[in-house]
């Protein structure tokens, strides 16, 4: 078997490099993308299924406000509603540090036509009659260009414009080995037989730790493990995400009702470890959800699952390929928890970037190269 294009990784990002790279060509017979479970396993249907704009390094911010924009487009180009909507992130600033921080990350959002619409506290509850009140509160922010988009219905929808265009797509079909002959990518290892191919995508999130090591690429990707729930449904009345930095938590509804959300206790255990989860995370997060949410002392908790923020040392993803790499090896991930929102447009630049030879503009800070130079993004704006 050969193979022109071989992407490891049937995720989001996955997806959207085959998606992208078949319909740059006109066609996808030349692309194969191999997944070692099911299309989606990992992280990209673990999540909340949210997405933003505000970020702290203006990087991020910029290429977080083309993945909106890039999100927005997906029904079309899928074929599939991918139930985009822009029902907001609630910043809630309850100590001086918080607000200072929101306050003043403002004046860049202003720059870039993204504000956030500060709230003090006694507005907050009048418009938000589900939050419990608190003396500490200080102001809410509402970023109204963040929102909301549906994980089932991107994966699919992607998975489907990828056999349109006859991309070959292998689910349970891991890759075990990547070879290397004159310091080129010769050929892959899947199930244990041989695949030549030219060119290789390392796509696979979390997972990639295993071919960073295996072939020396030296990438500075921890996977560290996320846990998040949801209750019981209720009628929907909570439309923004809500985040509450002090209490290290997130919780919003979906449109089935439930409320879901997580937090962090900083004890969350780190490499591919086990996807489970612990009463030490369902305690702290039960806990902290009833100080945010009026009457949640009273909601059961149905259902908890984890997935993987693969971390990076400055939470900004990586995309590209070190100049010392094989030719023609690839790697796009280390979203630091931000894949579902930005992979998407990752993937159809890394596309972009492959199918033309030139690197997009705004994929260039994000080259592994920055770790050697020293030219960091530093994220300050992580949730979770």
């Amino acid at each position: 078997m050969n193979c022109k294009n071989s992407i490891i990784g049937g995720g989001v990002v996955g997806l959207s490099v085959a998606m992208n790279l078949a319909i740059a060509n006109g066609k996808g017979n030349d692309i194969c993308l191999f997944e070692s479970k099911y299309l989606g396993y990992g992280s990209s249907l673990r999540n909340a299924g949210r997405f933003r704009v505000h970020f702290g390094d203006e990087n991020n911010l910029e290429f977080a406000i083309e993945s909106s924009k890039y999100l927005n487009s997906l029904s079309k180009i899928t074929g599939m509603n991918v139930l985009f909507a822009k029902t907001g992130y609630l910043w809630i600033a309850s100590d001086e540090a918080s607000y200072n921080i929101l306050k003043n990350a403002n004046s860049t959002f202003k720059k870039w036509g993204v504000p956030l619409t500060e709230i003090p506290s006694e507005e907050l509850y009048k418009k938000y009659k589900f939050l419990r009140k608190r003396n500490e509160i200080i102001s809410g922010f509402l970023g109204k260009e963040d929102g909301t988009i549906h994980p089932d219905s991107v994966i699919f929808g992607m998975a489907r414009k990828c056999k349109s265009l006859k991309v070959n797509i292998f689910e349970h079909s891991n890759v075990e080995d990547i070879s290397i002959r004159s310091g080129k990518v010769e050929s892959i290892k899947v199930n244990g037989s041989k695949v030549e191919t030219e060119r290789v995508i390392i796509a696979n999130g979390a997972w990639m730790t295993f071919f960073s090591e295996k072939l020396g690429l030296n990438l500075p990707i921890e996977p560290v493990r996320k846990e998040i729930s949801v209750t019981e449904p209720f009628a929907y009345r909570i439309e923004p995400f809500i985040v509450d930095s002090s209490l290290h938590t997130y919780v919003s509804q979906t449109l089935k009702g439930e409320i879901i959300g997580s937090t962090s206790t900083g004890a969350e255990p780190k490499g591919l470890v086990e996807l489970g989860n612990s009463f030490l995370w369902l305690k702290k997060y039960a806990e902290r959800l009833s100080r945010i949410l009026a009457g949640a002392e009273r909601i059961r908790i149905i259902r908890a699952w984890s997935g993987y923020y693969e971390m990076t040392p400055d939470r900004s993803h990586v995309v590209g390929r070190s100049n010392d790499w094989p030719e023609e090896l690839y790697v796009i991930g280390g979203f630091s928890g931000h894949g579902f929102m930005l992979g998407p447009l990752a993937g159809k630049l890394m596309a972009e970037y492959i199918f033309t030879g030139t690197m997009p503009r705004l994929l260039r800070p994000y080259s592994p190269e920055r770790f050697k130079t020293g030219k960091l993004i530093n994220e300050t704006f992580v949730i979770g």
